[in-house]
């Protein structure tokens, strides 16, 4: 438990003053994370598929290089844009080629991939798609996730502000991610009766998995108020600060569902291969995708939510 508090605190230090400072030094970060993640996932599919052996190193560094060209997309499209009413068409063009390159290159990769395979003596579809999975999951979903930090706010015209700015955002998202992990552990421990998924985490019980839910929806709430994310104007009626407070509400209810999905998913993964932990980077932690499997799988969503509200509820004028 020592070993773990101390791992823990000194991931904080390095995340935190990253997140909070953004730029070159969080893009640098998540650079790592991914490169490692990366190599974690496809160490794993190796343990089964020896004719992976060269590009578990290889596929790292393709996902690193998504990751790149989605930073370079996300800062110079939409994102960047602070107020939604001087968007013009040539600005959503713009938007759409930049992401245009990350298929790009998601694609390339992938095809690189799959035809160092096809040379590859007793490779299977199961190495294929191993590839696949690796560069989806570490390279393109865990890209989007990182470029939360460099989105900016966005004015509307119905009486607030909707600060959703990169610190704040991924503060918002780990919070949640904390709360409910660690309420579905504590009451879950306590009170868990039911088993949630006895086949994938036979510790996670039904009641735990409520608790964080509904702690995450609550704590969610909480934080992007006290984090400024949504600032109502003067002239904001009742009516529009409940029903704000309510979508609020069900958002991170979402969120906190997705946090609790991600960590099946990597407990899926690590019960099909007997493995413990992905990797050993964190010491009492594991991996890298031991560690961030929630944050993963709850930012992607996330940052969908965040894309769907600018591009369709918000609208971009002709």
């Amino acid at each position: 438990m020592k070993k773990r508090i101390i791992t823990g605190a000194c991931i904080l230090l390095v995340l935190v003053p990253a997140v909070a400072y953004g730029g070159w030094p969080f893009l640098l970060v998540g650079l790592f994370l991914s490169v490692v993640a990366s190599y974690e996932m496809m160490n794993m599919f190796y343990t089964k598929s020896p004719t992976l052996k060269k590009l578990r190193f290889i596929v790292p560094v393709f996902s690193g290089l998504i990751v790149l060209i989605i930073y370079y997309a996300s800062t110079r499209g939409l994102n960047t844009i602070a107020n939604f009413s001087v968007v013009s068409t040539e600005d959503v063009i713009r938007n759409m080629l930049y992401h245009f390159w990350v298929i790009t290159i998601f694609i390339a990769t992938i095809v690189i991939c799959l035809g160092i395979l096809i040379f590859t003596k007793n490779s299977t579809a199961h190495d294929m798609m191993a590839c696949i999975v690796t560069l989806s999951y570490c390279g393109l979903i865990m890209g989007y996730v990182i470029s939360i930090e460099y989105i900016e706010p966005i004015s509307t015209s119905v009486h607030l502000d909707l600060m959703i700015r990169g610190g704040r955002s991924f503060g918002y998202l780990f919070t949640i991610v904390v709360t409910t992990d660690t309420v579905a552990y504590l009451f879950g421990s306590k009170f868990g009766k039911h088993k949630l998924a006895p086949e994938i985490s036979p510790k996670k019980s039904v009641e735990g998995a409520v608790a964080g839910l509904l702690a995450g929806g609550l704590v969610g709430v909480a934080t992007i108020f006290l984090y400024q994310i949504i600032d109502f104007s003067p002239q904001a009626s009742i009516g529009t600060k409940v029903v704000i407070i309510l979508t609020t509400f069900v958002l991170s209810l979402i969120i906190s569902f997705c946090v609790q999905v991600g960590d099946l998913v990597a407990s899926k993964f690590k019960r099909s291969y007997n493995i413990k932990d992905f990797g050993h980077i964190f010491p009492g932690h594991g991996g890298v995708l031991d560690r961030f499997d929630s944050l993963i799988f709850s930012g992607a969503v996330f940052y969908v939510i965040v894309q769907f509200i600018q591009l369709v509820l918000l609208g971009v004028p002709q």
